[in-house]
């Protein structure tokens, strides 16, 4: 009843919003220092991040491809789990620059598509600029698991594929087209937040493209549909009769860092809600907990932390490689799923409720 109660009032709040004047929202808490302790401290550091990251790899694959040592080799495939595991605390940012190029379906768009990727590889012809769905599975971390990992059925064969004196140029070609592509959309979206951050932090209306709206939805977003749809969700069958999906597996190739990207992306939205700074380990300004604690909605920000908690707790009970988790014990999986998706309900309606806050996209998942 209490879940039906809230729906019938979302359904409400959203029909009075469709007026053209903005929101005034009952509540005096300040957007404005928000939205600056989640640019400053959270989203800007974590771009960067991923950009040093990148860098890092970048120069791993200079060295291979000058020496192609199977030491070199190995430095880079942990430069790719390093920046794979950076990448989790990006995703749920796709606001400006990011929106506008794709980057997040660039850069994590799984499973990769391996009859792509080896037709680019040996016909040479390809554009990874194309906004398409079959450009989106042959490039970015996905591709790149695949180019490390996947080549070969034995991943310690794969690097034979690059030392081949017939093909292996065409390999490296590839893999630094892959790594460059990934470096320039993610300077570009870096640029965008340095020429931006003031403006998108003065942004504080309460409208459908006022920062918080656009920044709370893409996170909601994000973890309904990025964590606990794509990481936990589609592979376990949740919406295909409980058929296991394996290929869907993030890092499929890698094998066993799937659920170190899922809990990583987990405590990323986590410390995202709870305002804790990204390079400080600590809450370091305004969160929305202090938003909702202001609004007298206290409980709502324990439901939601209690249950993310939860959620890790059921995720760290499964195994490092979720392909071996799916086919030996799916309803661990499953379970975490559900623990999930109780968050999606605290954030979705009660949260957004509080904040007098519209859903701006559609859920099609059925559940």
């Amino acid at each position: 009843m209490k879940y039906l109660y809230l729906v019938l009032i979302s359904i409400l709040f959203i029909a009075c919003s469709s007026s053209r004047d903005p929101i005034v929202p009952t509540d005096n808490f300040s957007r404005t220092t928000l939205l600056e302790n989640l640019t400053n401290n959270i989203i800007v550091p974590a771009h960067k991040n991923l950009q040093s990251k990148l860098e890092k790899l970048n120069n791993k694959l200079e060295n291979f491809t000058s020496n192609q040592t199977t030491t070199n080799f190995s430095e880079l495939r942990n430069s790719y789990v390093s920046t794979y595991l950076a990448w989790q605390s990006v995703e749920m940012f796709n606001i400006g620059k990011a929106e506008e190029i794709n980057y997040a379906k660039a850069m994590n768009t799984f499973p990769c598509n391996t009859a792509t990727i080896n037709n680019n590889i040996m016909v040479q012809g390809y554009d990874l600029n194309n906004a398409n769905w079959p450009s989106w599975t042959s490039q970015g971390l996905p591709a790149l698991d695949y180019m490390l990992y996947g080549l070969d059925n034995d991943s310690n064969l794969v690097i034979n594929n690059y030392t081949d004196p017939g093909n292996g140029s065409k390999y490296l070609d590839y893999l630094n087209s892959i790594i460059n592509q990934m470096t320039m959309n993610t300077d570009a979206v870096v640029q965008y937040w340095e020429t931006n951050t003031t403006s998108f932090i003065n942004s504080n209306a309460n409208t459908s493209t006022s920062s918080l709206n656009l920044l709370t939805n893409d996170f909601i977003y994000y973890y309904e549909k990025g964590l606990r749809a794509n990481k936990i969700g589609i592979p376990c069958g949740k919406w295909d009769d409980y058929q296991i999906y394996e290929i869907g597996v993030e890092a499929y190739y890698r094998k066993n860092i799937s659920k170190r990207l899922a809990l990583e992306a987990l405590s990323a939205c986590k410390d995202f809600f709870t305002g804790v700074g990204f390079n400080f380990n600590t809450i370091d300004g305004a969160s929305y907990v202090n938003y909702l604690t202001d609004n007298g909605d206290t409980n709502i920000s324990v439901d939601i932390i209690n249950g993310l908690d939860l959620a890790k707790d059921k995720i760290n009970n499964l195994d490092d490689n979720f392909r071996f988790q799916l086919l030996n014990d799916n309803s661990r999986m499953l379970e975490s799923y559900d623990a999930l998706q109780q968050v999606v309900v605290d954030l979705k309606t009660d949260m957004l409720i509080s904040m007098q806050i519209t859903v701006d996209y559609v859920d099609a998942d059925g559940d």
